[in-house]
């Protein structure tokens, strides 16, 4: 009985002084390309999206002039709900950018005052161009046909000379292989993503098209809007691919403890910052900078905490700083935040692994 009232005792302990919260981190490619991007990005996490107006009085095709209309909410949409970014829309901003400056050198010149009024650290500014659509007939297989073939043939049994003719025969009405009508759309996409800070810009351009097919062995061309739609939905997805990282999720210890109980008050609550109703990683921050501070920066455990919220931004060069403070200050967790440190080293690049 009292081992166990000693084990729960150590429990509680644990629970009081150590606690995990879920944190989504940016996860690159192991490619020259991703580490590129990491280098680049280091810290930005949210970006403003600025698209460039679109004439549709020049788009001659009815259904183009209905995609222009479907262009800036489909993007914003789909980068807030699939992208690392937290993405906010210039749409409506006036105050912020005026429409005539709504181009790459206007974003460009403007950036730090788009970046202080938004709170933003970068700008993605995006250029569409009037498709391009070309329709044609390619033989395509009819899977249907082919498992209905497959289980005549199966089926055919003790007759099956009879069953196999009548299988053939049957092709000749049904083939396998039918010409299927094929639309191949072309959306001229250019991306740019610039730093508020220093002005640097990554820059991707898209030029491979996609393709769509019919329903098999109907040879009439797909409907252009529908068309047009698919290849913006895999155009936003190889710009996500090109300029944003993945987003991981990790749950990390937030550590609440400290021999002085005014430091001790700040980290936990830092802590409930970001465990309540509105979870608010930036008040947490200001929290821990308190502790940190009022600790004269010999709280491993601020310094720990401060880590997670750089880790969590993206900023690896500050985690990893705040990191190796917390381990130099020789906590109880040194093994655990070196652990963490791994997750942030570089990715190894895959053609390097290869020559090796």
């Amino acid at each position: 009985m009292r081992l166990t009232l000693v084990f729960l005792f150590c429990l509680l302990a644990v629970f009081i002084t150590c606690q995990s919260v879920t944190v989504e981190y940016p996860m690159y490619p192991p490619t020259k390309e991703g580490r590129d991007l990491k280098q680049f990005l280091n810290g930005v996490r949210t970006v403003a999206f600025a698209l460039e107006p679109m004439n549709s009085e020049i788009w001659t095709h009815e259904s183009n002039r209905s995609f222009v209309l479907m262009v800036p909410g489909k993007i914003y949409e789909s980068l807030s709900q699939d992208s690392y970014f937290k993405i906010l829309d210039l749409k409506d901003r006036p105050d912020v950018q005026e429409g005539k400056d709504l181009t790459l050198e206007g974003i460009h010149k403007n950036r730090k005052r788009i970046g202080e009024v938004l709170d933003a650290d970068a700008i993605l500014f995006v250029s569409v161009k009037q498709p391009e659509s070309q329709c044609y007939v390619e033989r395509k297989m009819d899977y249907l046909a082919l498992g209905m073939a497959v289980l005549r043939v199966a089926a055919a049994g003790k007759d099956r000379d009879r069953q196999l003719s009548r299988a053939a025969a049957s092709l000749v009405n049904d083939p396998i292989v039918k010409p299927t009508g094929v639309r191949k759309v072309y959306i001229p996409i250019e991306a740019n993503l610039i730093r508020v800070d220093s002005g640097e810009m990554m820059k991707t351009t898209l030029s491979k098209p996609s393709i769509i097919y019919n329903g098999v062995g109907d040879v009439s061309c797909p409907s252009m809007l529908p068309s047009l739609s698919t290849a913006l939905d895999e155009s936003i997805s190889e710009i996500q691919r090109r300029l944003s990282p993945k987003v991981e999720s990790e749950d990390i210890s937030i550590f609440t403890e400290d021999e002085n109980p005014e430091v001790e008050a700040l980290l936990l609550e830092g802590y409930e910052e970001i465990t309540g109703d509105n979870p608010n990683f930036q008040r947490a921050k200001i929290s821990w900078e308190k502790a940190d501070q009022k600790a004269k920066g010999k709280s491993w455990a601020a310094k720990a905490n401060l880590a997670t919220y750089y880790f969590s931004e993206g900023d690896y060069q500050k985690a990893i700083q705040f990191y190796d403070e917390a381990i130099r200050l020789g906590g109880p967790e040194d093994d655990y935040l070196k652990e963490l440190k791994e997750l942030m080293a570089p990715p190894q690049i895959e053609e390097e692994a290869t020559e090796k």
